[in-house]
């Protein structure tokens, strides 16, 4: 995914399905830490490790962005009327 594409989604994120950034973090860490978590399969501890962040505030932030990524999905795939 490019920076403009990733740019482009967090903003819809933002925009229209709740994710916010918090004091610590933007909208943008929190989307590459839930990608990064996904794409190696890391765990909450390595994740803490690669982010500098307690186990307590990954699995926040991992559970912000799964939340608005299945809203945003369920305006995205529609299942197309026979």
């Amino acid at each position: 995914m490019d920076t403009t594409t990733l740019s482009s989604l967090c903003n819809d994120l933002e925009t229209h399905y709740g994710l916010k950034p918090s004091r610590r973090m933007s909208i943008i860490e929190k989307m590459v830490m839930f990608l990064y978590t996904k794409a190696v399969g890391a765990s909450n501890r390595e994740v803490q490790e690669r982010f500098q962040h307690s186990g307590k505030t990954v699995s926040r932030y991992i559970k912000e962005v799964l939340k608005s990524l299945c809203l945003f999905v369920v305006e995205v795939i529609k299942p197309v009327d026979p």
